[in-house]
């Protein structure tokens, strides 16, 4: 059993003061001691995973807690600039402990070694917010259920090739304003053959399908699309593409067949600008400095543009 955190009145040193006075000046004093008073477990440290943890850091949280059981490959190498290259075999939150600490030593950084399945439920709740990279549907859906019931604040997001995607469940009735959030398994449970969704098919962004795509491959094949075997899970994408339209009951013209080619790896520009987004929306979140996106933000890499928008009830 984990002791639940007690929550203190957040005080800003001169310390303190002196190195986040372009935020403060930006923000306000109020919105950065709400900041230096959260902490934040950051679930995934691939590509993604080290530009939210970034700005986090420089962000200035009280506390951000690393939590990953992949070990450091020669890829994730190339998107992810917090772990050093001799680091190769070791474990991609540790490896990256030393530089994460290094960009801020005033945020408390741990790391854990762990699959995210295997934590007890209490080990989410210690948190003010829980950010989600490169994890499975089930285990998105399980946290962001449990931690609703707390008021924790929840995010989402992924890269896969040129594509990226977030998303925000922030409770039924945000602090900042009274907007709706709805959950991820509501927002990926849309009823499209309802009255609602079938207005709302013409606007909603070609990549919230393929989300569903890259969910359900990554649920069974226990990885994401892999440039190793570029033919074969080409093919498989194809299939699930099919599968997965037709189950949503929407057109199966929606992904086109060379949508494929724009899916595998992390790339560290799609990377940069998911991780920007996706940082700076729990730094709102928990600054309460500005309304937040409801609920996705889908970028994509070869338009150069995002898409924010709503999926859920009213």
């Amino acid at each position: 059993m984990i002791d639940m955190i007690e929550k203190e009145e957040p005080i800003i040193s001169e310390e303190e003061a002196a190195q986040y006075d372009r935020q403060i000046r930006l923000w306000g004093l109020d919105a950065q001691k709400r900041l230096r008073g959260s902490r934040v477990l950051l679930v995934g440290l691939g590509g993604l995973g080290a530009e939210v943890a970034k700005n986090l850091i420089l962000a200035g949280v009280k506390g951000l807690t690393l939590l990953d059981h992949e070990q450091v490959t020669e890829e994730s190498c190339r998107a992810q600039f917090l772990v050093p290259v001799t680091a190769r075999g070791q474990n991609r939150a540790q490896a990256s402990l030393e530089r994460a600490q290094y960009l801020n030593p005033m945020v408390e950084v741990r790391a854990y070694p762990d699959r995210p399945e295997d934590k007890p439920d209490d080990f989410f709740l210690q948190f003010d917010a829980v950010c989600l990279t490169g994890c499975s549907r089930d285990l998105m859906v399980r946290v962001d259920q449990l931690c609703s019931q707390r008021n924790i604040k929840v995010f989402c997001g992924d890269v896969y090739g040129y594509y990226g995607y977030m998303f925000s469940d922030l409770g039924k009735e945000h602090h900042y304003a009274l907007r709706i959030f709805c959950s991820l398994k509501e927002a990926l449970e849309v009823d499209w053959t309802s009255e609602k969704a079938k207005a709302s098919l013409k606007r909603t962004p070609v990549d919230y399908f393929l989300l569903h795509v890259l969910l359900k491959f990554r649920t069974d094949k226990g990885r994401d699309p892999d440039p190793q075997s570029f033919a074969e899970d080409s093919q498989l994408l194809r299939q699930i593409r099919d599968d997965v339209l037709e189950s949503l009951a929407v057109s199966g013209d929606l992904l086109s067949d060379d949508f494929v080619s724009y899916c595998f790896s992390e790339m560290s520009p799609v990377c940069a600008v998911v991780g920007g987004v996706l940082g700076q929306e729990v730094v709102k979140a928990l600054s309460q400095r500005d309304a937040p996106h409801r609920n996705f933000f889908f970028f994509d890499g070869r338009k150069g543009n995002g898409v924010v928008d709503y999926f859920g009830p009213n």
